[in-house]
């Protein structure tokens, strides 16, 4: 499947692996550490061609055993790697890591996965499939192979993994579903060796006798379409086709599979910066209804699932609005009571006593949020928290689209500027109307849920702030 790679040195500081391209066999290019040198005489030419080509892809090669070469991931312009993982990959399987690197290797541009369109080759990294699930899903019947891929020398390629059934021998298992009426072959299996090197979540730690790596499982779907297909529509057709399958797993098999979302690039000073605390504990002082507690105590469990930690971060403040709104209609009315023209006697007096009651209750959803936190919520929080590095984050260049941005030099007050992001959100998340006059849906485990930690912690500090000052 592959063609022949050429090479593409401008793109090798590249943030993405968009222009990475490798065919080195030059082993003088290899640059390894002082302890792996002594070891240098065992690697083959292929082994050496492929550290050369993963060195540009940002990985540094680690001293390996004798059934493993491994490497660590050095350079990844998304986001700021604090403890890089180890990913070891079965030097048996070199032949096959190298079949993939022979040709330019792509993000897939709307998930997490890449793309070889030179080949027509995607893979799409999924989640919530363990091992123990995803041996079950592999014992579902399926039609007989009527492709290329039956014969194992055109196999996609999938690393072993020890099945328990297997009694601890590795072997790959597959879920391979041949295409029909010129649509792609589809196959759930363990993922490929480039696959586990750029996506592969097992660290240092798992490790099993004589320092060997633990053996990794990642799932992924692999889809192989007509080599050299348009690679926007390869992006397209890849994810439509995946999650038809994802649905029908779930509906006729009751296999719980989902695609990974693309990280979100957010900038290290946000991805970082999390709310202060403390190291001392102490008797508990804060009075709040077990209604709010849940919630707000489901919320700081949800960081993996960003919108559902904003909701119910968002339904724990809500529960303060009526009395947010009691508490506005009553000023109103010693406003009009303390008015000097105030005379019981006239109706038009009573009038506006009455107005006054109603307006705050009359108010639609969004100007009712904007009581709440003017009335529970101190500016001088907001401030302190938007003083704070978030970068492009709030601002038109964020990563969140179709909401309301942030912006201390704006003619309207800061407290009603948050408020419309907020209740914007909260409605992105909440609503998925096929309607144009509505902001498209904002869809768990996508870029966009990935990047949404700034408005949770904001959304968090209002809920505090009405817990402290509106729960009495």
């Amino acid at each position: 499947m592959a063609v022949e790679a050429e090479k593409d040195s401008s793109a090798t500081d590249s943030a993405t692996l968009n222009g990475i391209v490798g065919a080195y066999a030059d082993p003088a290019r290899l640059n390894l550490p002082e302890e792996s040198r002594l070891r240098g005489s065992q690697l083959v030419p292929e082994e050496k061609k492929a550290i050369n080509i993963l060195t540009d892809l940002g990985f540094e090669y680690l001293p390996s055993d004798k059934a493993h070469l491994t490497f660590r991931r050095v350079r990844d312009g998304r986001s700021r790697l604090i403890s890089p993982p180890k990913r070891s990959i079965p030097r048996a399987h070199v032949s096959m890591l190298l079949g993939q690197l022979g040709d330019r290797i792509e993000d897939h541009p709307l998930v997490a996965g890449l793309m070889i369109s030179s080949q027509g080759y995607v893979e799409l990294i999924c989640s919530r499939l363990e091992p123990n699930i995803a041996g079950r899903a592999f014992g579902l019947d399926s039609d007989e192979l009527n492709c290329v891929h039956k014969e194992p020398a055109n196999a996609m390629p999938s690393l072993p993994y020890p099945w328990r059934e297997d009694d601890g021998r590795e072997s790959v298992k597959r879920i391979h579903l041949s295409g029909r009426n010129g649509g792609p072959c589809v196959e759930l299996s363990n993922a490929s060796p480039l696959a586990m090197l750029l996506h592969g979540r097992t660290t240092e730690g798992g490790r099993v006798r004589l320092g060997s790596p633990a053996p990794q499982f990642l799932a992924t779907l692999k889809l192989a379409f007509d080599p050299g297909a348009d690679r926007d529509g390869l992006a397209r057709q890849s994810e439509a086709i995946a999650r038809s399958l994802i649905y029908e797993l779930n509906f006729r098999n009751h296999v719980i599979v989902e695609l990974d979302a693309r990280p979100a690039g957010t900038d290290s000073a946000v991805t970082r910066w999390a709310p202060e605390v403390s190291g001392r504990i102490r008797y508990p002082r804060t009075s709040l209804v077990e209604e709010v507690a849940i919630r707000f105590g489901f919320a700081s469990q949800a960081s993996s699932d960003p919108p559902q930690a904003f909701l119910s971060y968002y339904q724990a403040l809500e529960y303060f609005v009526p009395s947010a709104l009691q508490q506005s209609a009553m000023e109103e009315i010693r406003r009009e009571l303390r008015d000097p023209g105030f005379d019981d006697s006239r109706a038009t007096s009573l009038l506006r006593i009455i107005e006054a009651a109603a307006r705050p209750v009359a108010a639609n959803e969004p100007y009712q949020l904007r009581i709440a936190i003017k009335e529970f919520i101190r500016v001088s929080r907001l401030e302190e928290f938007f003083d704070r590095n978030w970068g492009n984050y709030f601002t038109a260049r964020g990563p969140i689209k179709d909401v309301p941005h942030i912006s201390r030099n704006a003619d309207q007050n800061l407290s009603d500027q948050v408020a419309d992001r907020v209740y914007q959100i909260r409605n992105r998340i909440v609503h998925a109307k096929k309607d144009r006059r509505y902001p498209p849906a904002l869809l768990p485990r996508s870029t966009e849920a990935n990047a949404l930690m700034p408005d949770v912690l904001l959304v968090r500090l209002l809920a505090t702030e009405a817990i402290a000052t509106g729960g009495f």
